[in-house]
Formats: C-alpha cells, structure tokens, sequence
C-alpha cells in the first residue's frame, strides 16, 4: 500500500511505454516529440515522462494540416501514409474503369484513329463525288479540293500541338 499515485500519473508515459502502446519504435518516438517540441511532463524515477494529451498530436499529426497546399503530394507524406494515399489512387482507378468513366488509352487512341479516318477519308473523296454530281466547275472543284486539305492540314497540325499529359 505503500506506492499509492496521483491519478494523472497515469497519462503521463515515459518514451518507452508509450511506443510500446502504439507499436512504434522508440526513436520514432522519441524524434517525433522532439520535432514536435513536447515538453516532459515530469520525472518519474529519474526518466522523463510525457503528458499522453501532448505526445497523441504530436505522434500522429503527421505534421501536415488539412488546408497545407503539401496535404495531399505524396513526396510530402510520411511513407505510411503515401503507401496508403497510392493504394488508394490505383483502386480509384480500378473502379472508375470497371464502371467505364476510365477507359485504357490504347482504346482511345482506337476510337480516336476511327473518328479521324472518317473525318478525313470524307474530305479525300468528297471533290471526287461533287465531280460526279456535274453540279461543280472545274475551279470550284479545285477551290473545295484546296478548303479541304487546309482543313485537314489544320486538324493536323492541332493534334500535332497536344502534348500526351494534356
């Protein structure tokens, strides 16, 4: 009955306590209040403790707040927590394409090539049809001839400006 204690005794922990609560490593600990600059409670036989209200935010805040513009790059995050942050990307991208609001480049790029053949295969073989119908002149066929290829040779040239990250 002798080794009767203050109540808040309890919540203060030394370093080694503590990271065994939390299943983390003492240096970790240890470097996480020291950054976090919390201040030993007291002393108990001769080691320091820590107020446990003082070491929660200081071990898992993970030094980042929710309105920092770093909250969510992943070379900013402790490495748990980019883990985490890239498993969930990739599952998100899972999802979206199972539900079809992502589909693979390599069917884009498909779909993509079979619009613009049509697109350009119409303005190949439309002063060949205009010729046909005999409603068109010689030099108003050459005049459609040479709108077509301008417009062709400008969608070109717009695709060719896209740069693959866009």
């Amino acid at each position: 009955m002798n080794n009767v204690s203050n109540i808040s005794d309890s919540n203060s922990w030394n370093i080694t306590r503590i990271a065994e609560a939390f299943g983390l490593h003492r240096e970790t600990v240890r470097k996480r209040l020291r950054s976090s600059k919390v201040k030993p409670s007291g002393k108990r036989a001769g080691v320091d403790v820590y107020a446990l209200a003082d070491v929660g935010p200081a071990l898992f805040s993970g030094e980042r707040n929710v309105g920092d513009d770093d909250f969510l790059n992943p070379s900013k995050m402790l490495p748990k927590d980019r883990k985490d942050y890239f498993q969930s990307e990739r599952e998100r991208l899972k999802f979206e394409e199972e539900i079809g609001e992502l589909i693979p480049d390599s069917d884009y790029r498909k779909d993509l090539y079979f619009s613009l053949s049509i697109v350009v295969n119409y303005f190949e073989n439309l002063p060949d049809k205009m010729e046909r119908t005999g409603l068109f002149t010689p030099e108003q066929l050459e005049l459609l001839e040479k709108e077509g290829d301008k417009c062709r040779h400008e969608m070109y040239n717009k695709l060719i400006e896209i740069t693959p990250d866009e």
